[in-house]
């Protein structure tokens, strides 16, 4: 038992003693915090009469005094600093006590309970004692969460208005208009008055080059202590030179290379104290101030260049594309298609029209070789189908003009297959270029309205012909003249389209209204109204297109409804990039869509009849080529899998016959056929072989009895198909399956040759739309996904990317809805395969 207490004994006094030397940290602890809060009261003034005249030193302040102001304004700051340092003498170190009763008052302990650890009674009776301890141990409990805080100055019983932060904001402001000469203007108070006659450099120098907003540089600071050169300085930059203190009253003057004499400053302000200058860089030279000078080598800002990237060609519609290049060291700003009549043209012609304006689309910033495109149609100006010569022009922000050579060509005109609208149209190009030719125009009115129940069946046509003859007859002036061109040119176009007409004008417009907005950077409210008005107006154009077609023209429902569902996405997409900011790609998606819709025309008829039966013939030709080429293609799988097999054979050995291993109708499976039995396999397809290099030869044969050309590509894969079958005979798998690729590759290429050939034909006997371009059905020259072939005929996909998108789930829609065209029945023959070799995965080189 007196184990026990004396063991308890030694733990109390253990803690009893980690307690005291607790106490007596937190105790120094307070004792320095006491000290910190008398010390900075009377630090105060001290450090803002310090902070005051830094300030003033690097505000300069001294250097714009006299000596002798400066002189008395330095003994009050001495003599200021000085008395502030006064109160210090009253600075004493807190002691032990007060720390106690700083401690007791902070942890709100009572009864003195920091005390109460080192007293002891005056009486130590027993009795005494032990209440005493108890005391003790119940003070002890509050001790243990001790703490010291932290120092608090009372600053506002020293400054009550709260004058301490000015000087503190005076510091803040001239530390960063110092700069790197702060350091050096502390000494400005102490030195010594100028000699008279003595010039002094200026301490103060600031100059910087400001590069054009359009260039997208940042700003260039030269140097103080000068002998540096400055380079890579864009033309029409701003240099601006700031001169303070003694001496400012310098010139400040830059000599442009090659001259002698200084270049007088765009902007100037001259004073005893303070001197400034800006001039305009058109050069570089050199800059003289303060003694110290530097050379500026200025870049010339060159003239974009723009240029034709292809040939310009007409949309089915007649709508002219055109695509370019724009290239500008610093980017263009606007750029437009100069529209002006070639040939013989009379210098006295009065037109009704102005020249035609086209303005040009921006390159994407995302484009590696800064090309564009842009469709407008023009088939509205008199100009249409008469020789003009196009100049691309391109502008910078600094004025520079860049000009392509002049190419001349036909104006693409929309073809009218209507006489009567053909005539109409051909009144009102006569007087539309020269209104002194009004005569002309009006005997051609007359002449189809002699005998009008044979030439205009319909009344109102009629009436609409003699109410435009009247016209022609009145007008008089310019606005009269221009109402009667329209007129004629709605009667025109409402003869051959109807209401087609009028719905197409209202696309036309609906995409200007919104590429115009685009450019300028109209609201996403407006945006929305406009994106809009663009909608209606396409499923207005789309619905009366529709209603055009004949039964046996129409599409199937599910096409139908995957067209309506793309177009949706587009015009979501492009009202997405609109009002996220990326107007740049708006409008790039907007010119595709201008692209699509002007090459979305309405089969003719006539067309039709003329060429049905040589089309029907030459399409089922085409498709019997698409079955050729998959066939040729399965039997190059099924040879190159035997020939897989027999390596494997001669390599490791004929397998082992196992019982229940067979093919169907009790054939062995080719895994399980010994290396003889793969040679026969290869010998039996040779009569397949065979059978498509006749198929061939028939195809030919057929084509060139319907007027085709003979294509080289078919000729080499009959070769190759010869010798493939050859191979095969031999049992020799990798010499076939090299043959049987090669053919495959040259039906490839004699079917676009194949498909050139028809081009040329088509718009030689098809009767040539606006530009000469033709097509299939409604894609005129185009391939399934709307996207104009080129040049040179159809393409089967080997120069076509499918178009970029946002995000990959729509990549994903894309190839589901090419799977589900590809189930469909497609109208032109090309399309499966161009289809088939989309959804092929690509090898990356």
């Amino acid at each position: 038992m007196t184990g026990q207490k004396h063991t308890a004994g030694k733990r109390n006094d253990a803690v009893d003693d980690a307690l005291t030397r607790r106490i007596r940290r937190k105790r120094a602890l307070t004792r320095f915090n006491l000290f910190v809060e008398r010390l900075v009261p009377l630090l105060l003034w001290p450090l803002a009469v310090a902070a005051l005249y830094v300030a003033l030193s690097w505000l300069g302040v001294f250097l714009l005094l006299s000596f002798a102001v400066r002189a008395a304004l330095l003994f009050f700051f001495i003599l200021g600093f000085a008395v502030s340092l006064w109160p210090l003498r009253h600075l004493r170190i807190p002691s032990a006590h007060d720390a106690e009763r700083r401690l007791e008052a902070h942890n709100a302990l009572a009864h003195q309970a920091i005390s109460v650890r080192l007293d002891r009674p005056a009486r130590q009776t027993p009795e005494a004692m032990a209440l005493w301890q108890a005391h003790q141990r119940r003070m002890a409990e509050h001790l243990r969460a001790i703490d010291s805080g932290l120092p608090k100055p009372d600053l506002a019983s020293v400054d009550p208005y709260a004058l301490r932060a000015v000087p503190v904001l005076l510091l803040f402001v001239a530390w960063f208009y110092a700069g790197p000469d702060g350091t050096a203007r502390l000494a400005d108070a102490f030195a010594p008055p100028a000699r008279e006659g003595e010039t002094q450099v200026a301490l103060r120098f600031d100059a910087w080059i400001s590069p054009p907003g359009y260039t997208r540089k940042a700003p260039v600071y030269l140097q103080a202590d000068g002998g540096e050169a400055i380079t890579g300085i864009p033309e029409g930059s701003v240099l601006t030179v700031r001169l303070s203190g003694e001496g400012a009253d310098q010139p400040i003057t830059f000599t442009p290379d090659g001259s002698e004499e200084a270049q007088a400053p765009a902007e100037a302000e001259q004073g005893t104290l303070a001197n400034s200058a800006s001039f305009s860089l058109s050069s570089g030279g050199r800059l003289d101030a303060a003694g110290r000078s530097w050379d500026i080598a200025v870049d010339p800002d060159e003239a974009p260049v723009i240029a034709f990237k292809g040939t310009p060609r007409a949309a089915a519609n007649g709508a002219l594309e055109l695509d370019y290049t724009v290239t500008d060291d610093y980017g263009v700003t606007r750029a437009r298609a100069e529209i002006a009549p070639a040939g013989d043209v009379d210098p006295h012609a009065e037109p009704v029209y102005p020249l035609p304006q086209f303005p040009l689309n921006m390159p994407a910033r995302s484009s590696k070789d800064h090309s564009a495109f842009t469709s407008r149609n023009l088939t509205e100006h008199p100009l249409s189908g008469t020789p003009v010569t196009i100049t691309l022009v391109a502008e910078d922000a600094a004025g520079h003009v860049g000009r392509s050579p002049a190419l001349e060509m036909v104006l693409p005109e929309r073809a009218f297959r209507n006489l009567l609208a053909g005539s109409v149209a051909e009144q009102r190009q006569i007087f539309a270029l020269d209104t002194r030719r009004m005569p002309q125009a009006l005997q051609y009115s007359a002449a189809i309205t002699l005998r009008p129940e044979e030439t205009i069946p319909d009344l109102t046509q009629f009436l609409l012909i003699k109410s435009a003859q009247t016209r022609m007859t009145l007008a008089h002036d310019e606005d009269s003249y221009r109402d009667t061109a329209d007129y004629m040119w709605d009667i025109a176009t409402g003869i051959e389209d109807g209401a087609l007409s009028d719905a197409e004008r209202r696309l036309r417009e609906a995409q200007d209204a919104l590429s115009e907005a685009l450019e300028n950077g109209a609201s996403d409210a407006e945006i929305a109204r406009l994106m809009q008005e663009l909608r209606e107006a396409m499923q207005e154009f789309l619905s009366e297109m529709a209603q055009r077609m004949q039964p046996s023209e129409q599409m199937p429902g599910d096409q139908q409804t995957l067209r309506q569902r793309d177009l949706d996405n587009l015009l979501n997409q492009l009202e997405n990039l609109a009002r996220s900011g990326n107007r740049d790609a708006a409008q790039q998606l907007l010119s595709e869509l201008q692209r699509m819709m002007n090459n979305l025309q309405p089969p003719s008829s006539t067309a039709q009849q003329q060429g049905g039966q040589q089309n029907s013939e030459m399409r089922q030709q085409i498709d019997k080529l698409g079955e050729l080429i998959q066939e040729q293609q399965r039997l190059m799988n099924e040879t190159f899998d035997l020939d897989q097999q027999l390596r494997d054979r001669e390599r490791w050995g004929d397998p082992q016959p196992s019982p229940g291993e067979q093919g169907e109708n009790g054939e062995k499976a080719p895994r399980d056929m010994t290396a003889e039995e793969l040679r026969e396999a290869l010998r039996q397809l040779q009569q397949q072989q065979q059978g498509l290099a006749e198929q061939l030869s028939e195809m030919q044969e057929k084509l060139s009895e319907l007027g085709m050309p003979p294509a080289e590509g078919f000729d080499q894969a009959g070769e190759a198909m010869e010798g493939a079958a050859g191979a095969l005979g031999e049992g020799e798998g990798s010499a076939a399956v090299e043959g049987q690729g090669n053919a495959l590759e040259a039906l490839r290429q004699g079917a676009q040759q194949m498909m050139n050939s028809m081009m040329a034909q088509g718009q030689g006997q098809q009767g040539q739309g606006p530009g000469g371009q033709t097509g299939w059905g409604n894609q005129a020259g185009r391939d399934p996904l709307g996207r104009n072939q080129g040049a040179d005929g159809l393409d089967f996909g080997d120069n076509v990317d499918v178009p970029d998108e946002i995000t990959v789930q729509r990549a994903r829609e894309i190839l589901d809805a090419i799977r589900e065209r590809l189930n469909e029945q497609a109208p032109l023959p090309s399309e499966p395969p161009y289809l088939e070799r989309l959804l092929e995965p690509q090898s990356q080189n």
